[in-house]
């Protein structure tokens, strides 16, 4: 791969400048090709697919209803959302406080925590640039590298900053996803993310971590690494999402900022029962309820959506349950199973509550 030579738009001398507007040629003419395959927001990303191509999940993710029921089903454990951090030796601080202070701090206290669960969004790969802006051929051999122009405008987002390469045979495209990414990394460094990918995100690495069941771990480091719709980021995720499922290891993600993007990954593609049975044996009727509701929001064409729809009491948590045991349950014995079990639970707390009263 040809070398390439980096210019900073924003601090070029008098030379330099005419080398940029000479290379740059016709790009501010069809800049609009540039800013439209750049400009990738959310759902800049996740554009209108044709109906050959598979179905986009980003706007189902960000409806509302869905992302409440996510976040009903990753819970809010205080334990393990503030849990033990390492951090250096302080000397404590001591406050007096009326009791209505105090609450304002739990209050307030408990809304930072929430930014903590905040989810990644589920997105499918983004597309790679392949128009190129504009073919000189009067350029071509002008170098024996290519060059990357950069605006390193202050205050422009990542994901909207233009940068171009012109390559030596006089091609003028749009820089590839990793090329941008890893100026804005050298440019607008961010805490946690490295220029050139770590190797734990290399297949064999990855496959030992997920082993060690360090779930959370690779998934953390993994938002701070790639963009929500890095090819790497999903190859990430869905490896740690069916590991967890194959293993039952859901707790690990519970009350984490992962537990909700797993729920809509098994929802997605219609794998939600070994999630659902572990909600059941912890005797968790809401939580599976919400599961249930989720996968007929997701799949609104499905006979268990057409079947909610028709329940009398959609708050019944067992009529629900039940329903998507009747209709799209792949495993249902072992739904059934923990279904009856979770029942006959909460039916004998109930006896025993009566009977102490």
């Amino acid at each position: 791969m040809a070398a390439s030579t980096t210019f900073r738009c924003s601090s070029l001398s008098s030379a330099c400048r005419l080398l940029f507007q000479k290379q740059t040629a016709g790009y501010r003419q069809l800049r609009f090709l540039s800013s439209s395959s750049q400009d990738n927001s959310a759902s800049d990303a996740v554009s209108a697919a044709p109906e050959n191509e598979e179905r986009d999940p980003f706007p189902v993710f960000v409806q509302p209803r869905v992302q409440e029921l996510l976040t009903r089903i990753t819970g809010f454990d205080l334990m393990k959302v503030a849990g033990p951090q390492k951090k250096p030796l302080q000397r404590p601080i001591y406050k007096l406080m009326t009791d209505e202070q105090l609450n304002a701090e739990l209050s307030s206290a408990k809304e930072r925590l929430q930014h903590r669960l905040q989810m990644p969004p589920y997105m499918k790969p983004r597309r790679p640039h392949l128009t190129p802006l504009s073919v000189d051929p009067e350029l071509a051999g002008f170098d024996k590298s290519n060059y990357v122009f950069v605006d390193i405008s202050f205050g422009v987002k990542d994901r909207k900053r233009s940068v171009v390469i012109r390559e030596v045979d006089g091609t003028l495209r749009v820089a590839p996803w990793d090329v941008k990414e890893r100026m804005n990394q050298i440019y607008n460094p961010r805490e946690g993310r490295h220029v050139v990918k770590p190797s734990m995100f290399e297949e064999a690495n990855l496959e030992r971590m997920i082993s060690e069941k360090r779930y959370q771990y690779v998934l953390d480091r993994a938002c701070c690494q790639f963009e929500p719709d890095d090819p790497d980021f999903i190859r990430t995720t869905h490896r740690v999402y069916n590991a967890v499922d194959q293993c039952g290891d859901y707790e690990h993600l519970r009350s984490t900022r992962h537990f909700g993007p797993l729920a809509f990954y098994l929802a997605w593609h219609s794998s939600i029962d070994g999630l659902l049975v572990d909600m059941l044996d912890r005797d968790k009727a809401q939580d599976a309820r919400d599961l249930v509701v989720l996968f007929a929001d997701v799949h609104p064409d499905s006979s268990c959506a057409a079947a909610i729809s028709e329940l009398p009491q959609q708050d019944d948590d067992v009529a629900v349950i039940k329903t998507y045991l009747a209709t799209d349950c792949k495993n249902k014995d072992k739904v059934e199973l923990s279904l009856r079990a979770m029942v006959d639970s909460q039916r004998s707390k109930g006896k025993t509550q009566n009977s102490s009263l």
